[in-house]
């Protein structure tokens, strides 16, 4: 997702091919893949629960998406219309990811990689919530705690949904904090997802937080000054220098990391 091609920053008509992910590039990167034969399901906005049921609540993927102006502002709310109906995605579903993913997954569709990032949504809808509980961690820890019970839930039911039809290499991606405030919910949405992959057999850990880490640690530990991140141009609706999503050279670097996580494992 580019946040620099929607409201406020543009008006202009965006199409699917313009939101381009990890999994090209690491099609790309890996000779037995194509990009021809490559099927990227991701929906801007997916919780862990919406992947599951599209009545659950989302970003934006299948719900509206909200657009809050910096506090204190005078400026009124946006509403984006769900993604899913409104632009579309890669590969065309009516159904939740997990039910489009199963029938790909099936017996005799010969699928040699499965890629999954999901549960970064899940938090997003309760930050502003956490923002006003600082400085009162234990109230952090309440709302944080309630979201990673339910996303570890989510969680398990995806991997235990795809591991009944699929036994072909599954990786799962680890969060990178978009500004170095956020490393620690980075690292406690990632313990959670990692705990949970650990019941399941064979799944393999791509470590996008310690990659991250490593190339931002040159600048302070700031992917926006690092170049990891989508640059914003300036707007009244966003004081931030950088999207949380990443740029091209940091899209790059998650495929790499992928891609590293399978080569160790040979």
């Amino acid at each position: 997702m580019n946040d620099a091609l929607v409201p406020p920053y543009t008006n202009m008509p965006v199409t699917p091919s313009e939101f381009v992910g990890y999994p090209e590039t690491l099609a790309a990167l890996r000779p037995p893949f194509s990009i021809s034969s490559l099927a990227n399901a991701a929906c801007p906005g997916e919780t862990s629960g919406s992947f599951l049921n599209t009545a659950w609540p989302d970003n934006g993927c299948n719900s509206q998406h909200v657009v809050y102006p910096p506090p204190g502002s005078t400026l009124p709310p946006i509403y984006l219309p769900p993604f899913k109906p409104a632009v579309g995605l890669h590969v065309s579903y009516a159904e939740s990811q997990m039910a489009y993913a199963l029938s790909q997954l099936g017996r005799g569709n010969h699928v040699n990689l499965v890629s999954l990032m999901i549960g970064a949504n899940d938090v997003l809808l309760v930050l502003p919530e956490l923002e006003t509980c600082a400085p009162q961690p234990t109230c952090a820890q309440t709302v944080l705690g309630g979201v990673l019970e339910a996303y570890g839930n989510n969680l398990a039911q995806i991997l235990g949904g795809i591991r009944a039809v699929y036994s072909g290499t599954l990786v799962l991606v680890t969060y990178y904090a978009p500004s170095p405030a956020l490393n620690s919910i980075a690292q406690a949405l990632n313990s959670t997802m990692t705990t949970v992959a650990a019941s399941f057999p064979g799944i393999t850990i791509a470590d996008g937080y310690k990659t991250f880490q490593l190339a931002s640690a040159p600048f302070g530990g700031d992917p926006c000054a690092a170049g990891l991140l989508i640059k914003l141009p300036p707007n009244p609706y966003n004081s931030s220098a950088c999207d949380i999503h990443p740029s091209p050279i940091g899209r790059d670097l998650l495929a790499a990391t992928v891609d590293f996580a399978l080569l160790s494992k040979l």
